[in-house]
């Protein structure tokens, strides 16, 4: 073999070689990608696990966990029903 037909199997090498790195380079970039979208989507999902609904009350500037709105709720609630009863038994 001579010296031009080294150069020319090297080169035909180095072209085959480059659809390849191509190939790799766009390979690395999509799974770079994946994973970018699937530490996203886990904290998304982390922050699905603990919910903070908040509250905020007609008139008031500043939110509420929800409990703590049905907690005003239920005693309210509560509170009426007793009144009820107390206006009931007086009658």
């Amino acid at each position: 073999m001579d010296l031009n037909e080294q150069h020319q199997k090297v080169s035909s090498e180095e072209t085959d070689q480059q659809p390849l790195t191509n190939t790799l380079t766009s390979t690395e970039q999509l799974l770079q990608e994946l994973l970018r979208k699937l530490v996203e989507l886990e904290v998304r999902v982390q922050s699905l696990e603990r919910p903070q609904l908040m509250y905020k009350r007609p008139n008031s500037q500043e939110h509420e966990k929800i409990s703590e709105t049905l907690d005003y709720l239920h005693n309210n609630v509560e509170g009426i029903k007793r009144d009820l009863m107390r206006v009931a038994q007086t009658r």
